[in-house]
């Protein structure tokens, strides 16, 4: 699986995944996710590793501020798809 996190201006982080490349670029083909991404706010994590060590790393500096809703958007997504355990 693919894991895209999205921070758009004024609204919401989201995140989402796809299941494979021909996936992603069908759900990018109707979204703003290449605009976003453009600007630094969208993050693409091409497997359940990459996203887990993302979710992992605290110290990023995506995370820092109002960027914990973003992480939260990711962990709430790899929970979602059963990569990652609701332990809290």
């Amino acid at each position: 699986m693919i894991f895209v996190v999205e921070r758009p201006e004024g609204a919401a982080p989201r995140a989402w995944f796809a299941f494979d490349l021909d996936d992603l670029k069908a759900k990018l083909a109707g979204s703003d996710a290449a605009a976003l991404h453009a600007a630094g706010r969208c993050r693409i994590y091409p497997d359940e590793a990459a996203a887990i060590a993302a979710f992992e790393r605290t110290n990023d500096p995506a995370w820092a501020g109002e960027g914990w809703r973003a992480r939260w958007a990711l962990r709430e997504q790899l929970i979602a798809t059963e990569v990652l355990a609701d332990d809290l």
